[in-house]
């Protein structure tokens, strides 16, 4: 009886399932809407030695100031993202911490609000527009942590991943998804 039981309940909760589940062949099917990648601009990194604080923004403008007059080391291009929404992105936010001086980017508006609530971050706004998965092109932007420095880091070199891994950073995992520089 419990073998019954057990197999006409398993047997429900499976056509409940396929019931309940969105048709996934019609959505493979449908093609995502994707940015035009002419569009994109890029969107610099900058380091402060005395800090330990990786900044990144695609206001060149910003960029100027911060290597110019506070300090940061200009070190090129990170990647390229988007200054407004486009198809098929999301907003990267950016949130800072005077008291450790650390710049920290998230596409997840809970985590960017709980960064601001309970860890002491200011919202600094939107850094850019980014993909949330690869569908449209995009290549991963990896994110790491070092907290010994209070430092977050982003790349979307595995090479440089593996390199700050080695240094002290604990990998984070993938913050987005932008185009290659």
């Amino acid at each position: 009886m419990k073998f019954t039981t057990s197999v006409i309940v398993t047997s429900l909760l499976a056509a409940g399932s396929v019931l309940a589940s969105p048709n996934l062949e019609a959505r493979a099917g449908a093609p995502q809407r994707c940015a035009d990648p002419r569009s994109a601009i890029p969107w610099f990194r900058a380091f402060n030695a005395h800090f330990t604080d990786h900044f990144y923004t695609a206001n060149h403008g910003e960029f100027q100031n911060a290597v110019n007059n506070l300090g940061y080391a200009n070190e090129g291009t990170a990647a390229y993202v988007f200054a407004s929404r486009q198809p098929g992105t999301v907003p990267f936010f950016r949130d800072y911490s005077a008291r450790v001086h650390d710049h920290f980017y998230t596409a997840n508006a809970r985590e960017s609000q709980n960064a601001v609530k309970n860890l002491g971050y200011a919202a600094e706004g939107i850094t850019g527009w980014i993909y949330p998965d690869s569908a449209c092109g995009g290549v991963p932007l990896y994110r790491l942590y070092n907290s010994r420095q209070a430092d977050h880091f982003y790349t979307t070199s595995a090479a440089e991943r593996d390199s700050a891994t080695r240094l002290g950073y604990t990998q984070e995992g993938i913050a987005g998804y932008v185009l290659p520089y």
